[in-house]
């Protein structure tokens, strides 16, 4: 039979991420919840936990409602920023030709991944902020491409035109699957 305060210490693993005073408060909440139900139990601890359910499943119901931590988020989006600098084919070195662009579309499909994950896992808002955040690192390393090869550079309009189309697309990619999520998701369960 597990203890409260081992049931705490798992949730309390599982809220990894978030603010430290919503971590703090969610344990205190718990802890009258389960100090309240074992009193209803006759001092059955087993019953009491039992029925809040495992401790990664509260901690995930939690971190769902409440979010990672604003330095979490910005985290997310500077990762975000400087994948998508990474993800414009002219700052590779190498023969010409082909290798710049697989390169190119390894660092994209992180970006796309990190962008879903981020949406689904941390918000919308946070997936909006680190989309805009990679497409804007993308725009600079584009930037910086044309500075340093400026005599040899060729933009063709159809080029910048599907740069700039995909540039726009990390920003969709990272504000929709968070919002489907919300507007698909069931309800998340009475805490």
């Amino acid at each position: 039979m597990i203890s409260i305060d081992a049931y705490l210490t798992a949730v309390h693993r599982g809220l990894g991420g978030m603010d430290p005073g919503v971590r703090k408060d969610i344990l205190l909440e718990l802890r009258s919840h389960l100090t309240d139900s074992v009193g209803a139990n006759g001092g059955n601890v087993g019953a009491a936990i039992q029925a809040l359910g495992d401790p990664e499943s509260v901690a995930r119901r939690y971190r769902e409602l409440y979010g990672y931590s604003s330095s979490y988020r910005l985290l997310f989006t500077a990762i975000a920023g400087i994948v998508g600098a990474f993800t414009v084919p002219v700052l590779f070195f190498g023969e010409a030709g082909i290798f710049p662009f697989f390169v190119s579309a390894f660092f994209l499909s992180i970006e796309f991944i990190f962008l879903i994950w981020v949406s689904t896992a941390a918000g919308n808002r946070a997936g909006l902020l680190a989309g805009v955040t990679a497409a804007v690192g993308r725009l600079a390393g584009f930037g910086v491409a044309v500075a340093v090869n400026r005599d040899t550079f060729l933009i063709t309009p159809d080029g910048l035109a599907a740069f700039l189309l995909v540039s726009l697309l990390l920003i969709f990619v990272g504000w929709i699957p968070g919002k489907a999520k919300k507007a698909w998701g069931r309800p998340p369960p009475e805490l």
